[in-house]
């Protein structure tokens, strides 16, 4: 597959994450082609990625390379910090300021978007707020002090991905470009896939029971989401079971489930537990460090609890590759169709998706064309 904009700097350094960036930067301008060797020493997937992303800078002509190092490095030095911290959920934020010292905390909040550091502040006890300095008090407070703080609290995160500049193919892994808003409805999408999954064994009768419990809209979705399930993709009758129980596990029982209200905090936390779940499948042999950039965009509660999904599924279970696959093209499928409808921004339309696709049905095909000749 060509990826789109092929031949143009503007994706040079994608995927690359701040960081790697600038280290490739560095040797480009500090050292130079000999020094790359040096790059095995870093983890294997880092190493592959910034010596795919070095081979392709090299292919330009040395005014060309050197504008587009330049480029990058001045695009990385703008005070925006390196983990990306305007994309990690405020809750994540919140949990990490508490015991910081009242200045700290004003630093930190100086620097990200005026709702995050509004949401902040309002869940902070009384006494640490009112002594937490604004961005008008800290204008005196040098650059390199305010860095120092922000580079420090960065590194209890996970650095967040940069989005190419222009579109370029999607792989399973750009899930971890979406906003919050974005991943939060991909989640949905999943939940009502994988409790198809489920209920295209249970059968009909656990389905209409369930049915009783939503909304009539959810209940409409869920039963059409069952009818598309593929035979393959439906799951075997103990881990359906398994998977209902550990899922209606800790909902809350409502006084009265038939009102309106009821059914939507019950779906929602339904369908919110069912799509981390699925999500959790999809992503088990990831880098955790891909796991916990999917975690920081979403609520702390929920990020922890796809990580707990992971952490127990690479635990208990193996792994089926095949079957991984799958699921990963089925997920990069809902993308598609959540772009498509708005849910996800449409710009993603203009990438690639790039699909792992049924190797059984290639086979097949290229017997069939084989035979036919």
């Amino acid at each position: 597959m060509v990826s789109p904009g092929l031949g143009s700097t503007a994706n040079l350094f994608y995927p690359l994450n701040p960081r790697n960036t600038m280290l490739l930067a560095t040797i480009f301008t500090q050292g130079g082609q000999e020094d790359l060797p040096l790059l095995e020493l870093l983890g294997d997937d880092d190493a592959f990625l910034i010596q795919d992303r070095a081979e392709a800078l090299l292919e330009l002509d040395g005014d060309q390379r050197v504008a587009a190092v330049v480029r990058e490095m001045r695009r990385l030095i703008q005070f925006a910090g390196l983990a990306g911290l305007e994309q990690i959920d405020p809750s994540w934020l919140l949990n990490a300021v508490k015991g910081e010292q009242p200045l700290t905390i004003g630093i930190i909040l100086a620097q990200l978007s005026a709702g995050a550091r509004s949401r902040i502040l309002a869940q902070l006890p009384t006494k640490v707020r009112q002594k937490v300095p604004s961005k008008e008090d800290l204008k005196g407070t040098r650059l390199e002090v305010m860095r120092l703080v922000r580079q420090k609290f960065e590194s209890k995160f996970a650095s967040m991905p940069q989005p190419p500049s222009e579109p370029t193919n999607f792989y399973f892994k750009d899930i971890a470009l979406f906003d919050a808003r974005e991943l939060v409805q991909l989640v949905r999408a999943l939940g009502i896939e994988q409790l198809a999954a489920a209920f295209s064994t249970m059968g009909r009768r656990s389905l209409a029971e369930l049915g009783t419990k939503l909304t009539r809209q959810a209940s409409e979705e869920l039963m059409a989401a069952v009818k598309e399930t593929e035979e393959r993709d439906a799951m075997h009758m103990n881990d359906a079971n398994a998977f209902l129980s550990r899922m209606v596990l800790g909902l809350k029982a409502e006084p009265r489930p038939d009102t309106p209200d009821a059914q939507e905090r019950y779906q929602r936390e339904l369908f919110q537990k069912a799509g981390l779940f699925r999500l959790a499948m999809a992503c088990r042999a990831e880098r955790p460090h891909f796991v916990q950039q999917l975690a920081q965009r979403i609520p702390r509660m929920h990020g922890q609890l796809l990580k707990n999904y992971v952490y127990r599924l690479n635990e208990n279970d193996d792994l089926d590759e095949a079957r991984l696959r799958r699921l990963q093209d089925l997920v990069l499928l809902r993308v598609e169709r959540l772009a498509a409808r708005g849910k996800i921004n449409p710009k993603y339309l203009k990438f690639a998706f790039c699909f792992w696709g049924d190797e059984e049905a290639g086979e097949e095909a290229a017997e069939g064309e084989y035979a036919e000749e």
